[in-house]
C-alpha cells in the first residue's frame, strides 16, 4: 500500500452528528498516513455536517459529495450503479475506499466502486484489499486503523486532537474562567431509546457537587421544562448556552468548554462525541456496548451499565458519585 495517495472515498453508513464526530479521528489518521490530496466523505444521509454546524472540525482537504444517491449502498438495484459514479469525478479511480461499516450487502455494493485499495472491517476484513485476515475489534474508533497499522507496519492511533478557533478558545475562557465547572450532558437525541440518568439522580449528583464546583449543564434551548428544573433544584446551575451570542452556540464551543472544566459526565450522545476532542477527563455511562462506543483516547471512562447489571436510569447518585470519585 503506497504512503501517498490522491483520493480517498470515505463512506459513513451514520447520519447524525455524534456519528460524524465518531469518524473524525479516523479521518485525521488517514490524512496523517496517506497525505492525500482529497478525502470525499459521504454520508448515506443528507445531512452536510461539514459545511454547517461542523465546519470547524472539518479537514481542509475533505469535500462532501453531494452526486451520490441518498441512502446509496442499502438498495439492490445499487449493486448496479456503483460503476457510473465516477462520471462525477475527473478520474477512473479511488486510490482508496475506506468502508467503515459491517453490513455485507453494503459492501457489496461499495467494492464495486471503482478503487486500488479498499478497506472495510466486514468480515473480519475478508473482503478488503490487500487482503489480510484479522479480527476486528468490538471498539469502533480502531477498526480501520487497525487494519491500515497492520498493512503499513506502523503503530499509531485515531486522532483526536483538533485545532479550535481562538475566538471560540476565548469565549470559552470567559465563560468558564477557571477548574471550578464540572458539566453534565444529560439528553439524548433518541428518544426510543433508554439512555439517560434519573433526573432525580442526576440533581442528587450535581447538589453534591455544587459546594466544590460550578455544576454546568450542556444542554439545547428546547429542554425548557429539565432546564427550568435544573435551575430550580440545583445550586449553582449554569448554563453556559444561555449566556453566550448565537454566532457562538456551535459544537464547537463545547468542545473548548469541555476543556476547561475539571471533569465532564456524559451519556452516549452527541456532546460526548464532542467532548472526546477536549483533551479533558470525560465519564461516559452507557446502557451497553461499552466497548463498541468508548473513544480511543486515554481520558475517557465508560461505565457499562449491562455488564454492572443495571439500567442507565437506574443508577443511583451513590454509585455514579462512586464512579466518578474512583476514576
Amino acid at each position: 500500500m503506497k504512503n501517498k495517495l490522491k483520493n480517498i472515498l470515505f463512506i459513513n453508513t451514520g447520519g447524525g452528528i455524534g456519528d460524524t464526530l465518531s469518524y473524525l479521528p479516523t479521518i485525521n489518521y488517514i490524512n496523517e498516513v496517506f497525505n492525500p490530496d482529497k478525502i470525499y466523505y459521504y454520508a448515506t444521509l443528507e445531512n452536510f455536517w461539514f459545511e454547517n454546524k461542523l465546519i470547524e472540525y472539518k479537514p481542509k482537504n475533505l469535500i462532501e459529495l453531494k452526486s451520490f444517491p441518498n441512502h446509496f449502498g442499502f438498495a439492490s438495484n445499487h449493486y448496479f450503479q456503483s460503476k457510473n459514479l465516477m462520471k462525477n469525478f475527473d478520474f477512473d479511480q479511488f486510490d482508496l475506499i475506506i468502508d467503515n461499516q459491517t453490513r455485507f450487502k453494503n459492501s457489496l455494493v461499495y467494492k464495486r466502486i471503482p478503487h486500488t485499495y479498499y478497506v472495510t472491517p466486514c468480515l473480519n476484513y475478508f473482503m478488503s484489499t490487500p487482503f489480510t485476515f484479522m479480527k476486528k475489534r468490538s471498539q469502533f474508533s480502531v477498526r480501520v486503523v487497525d487494519y491500515v497499522n497492520k498493512i503499513m507496519r506502523l503503530d499509531k492511533k485515531p486522532i483526536y486532537k483538533i485545532d479550535i478557533p481562538d475566538k471560540f478558545l476565548n469565549e470559552a475562557k470567559r465563560l468558564i474562567p477557571n477548574k471550578n465547572f464540572i458539566s453534565f450532558s444529560i439528553t439524548a437525541g433518541n428518544p426510543k431509546r433508554v439512555k439517560t440518568f434519573n433526573t432525580e439522580e442526576i440533581i442528587k449528583v450535581a447538589n453534591f457537587y455544587s459546594n466544590k464546583y460550578t455544576p454546568t449543564f450542556f444542554i439545547e434551548p428546547k429542554y425548557k421544562e429539565l432546564i427550568d428544573q435544573l435551575k430550580k433544584r440545583v445550586k449553582n446551575c449554569y448554563i453556559p448556552e444561555e449566556n453566550t451570542s448565537t454566532e457562538f452556540q456551535k459544537p464547537i464551543l463545547v468542545t473548548a468548554l469541555g476543556k476547561l472544566t475539571k471533569f465532564n459526565i456524559l451519556i452516549n450522545n452527541g456532546v460526548s462525541h464532542m467532548l472526546s476532542f477536549s483533551e479533558n477527563k470525560n465519564f461516559i455511562f452507557v446502557n451497553e456496548q461499552s466497548k463498541k462506543w468508548k473513544p480511543a483516547n486515554n481520558h475517557t471512562y465508560v461505565y457499562d451499565c449491562n455488564l454492572n447489571n443495571t439500567s442507565i436510569d437506574k443508577l443511583t447518585s451513590d454509585t455514579i458519585i462512586e464512579v466518578l470519585e474512583k476514576y
